[in-house]
């Protein structure tokens, strides 16, 4: 089952470092990410980043085959016109990963200037996740771990009197 993380932070810099950190805990298998976006909040608007701009792919491959396709008709322009059309369409009407009403929803909870990161995981190690979130001086705004292990993310700011480090609750007692 995947996981969705969702994790505040200050400012658009301190997100796009925490997305890093994720792709790279990514390639050590400790957060197995299937999407990260970014979403910012301005004083207008809600702006959402994807990891892949999904029409933009879906056109190149559809100005492709199109062009492919209509080689084979002595057409190869008309053909990549209409492929690219195909493919805007498509790509457009796909929604993969985390649903894009979720990440509106997150944008609205967000100040003007703030930023966060929306991680969807199979796999995540709460200790790799907090170490990347507490770093960048961010929040958990939400998480879907399942189990006793949602209330085990925590985060704390060292400026903070009030806070407390981060620790593991709920722990089974080993042998």
């Amino acid at each position: 089952m995947s996981e969705i993380i969702v994790a505040r932070f200050p400012d658009h810099a301190r997100a796009l470092a925490a997305k890093a950190d994720f792709l790279r805990l990514g390639e050590t298998y400790r957060v197995e990410p299937e999407d990260i976006e970014i979403v910012t909040r301005t004083a207008h608007r809600t702006r959402i980043i994807p990891e892949v701009d999904l029409p933009r792919a879906q056109m190149v491959g559809g100005a492709i085959w199109g062009a492919v396709l209509g080689t084979a008709f002595l057409v190869p322009v008309l053909g990549a016109v209409i492929g690219t059309g195909v493919g805007y369409v498509t790509g457009r009407a796909t929604d993969v990963g985390i649903s894009q009403d979720v990440l509106r929803d997150i944008g609205q909870k967000l100040e003007p200037g703030q930023s966060a990161v929306a991680l969807l995981a199979r796999k995540a190690e709460q200790g790799a996740v907090d170490d990347v979130i507490t770093r960048h001086r961010g929040e958990v705004l939400r998480s879907s771990l399942g189990g006793g292990q949602a209330d085990q993310i925590e985060t704390w700011h060292p400026d903070d009197p009030r806070a407390e480090k981060a620790e593991m609750r709920n722990q089974p007692t080993l042998a």
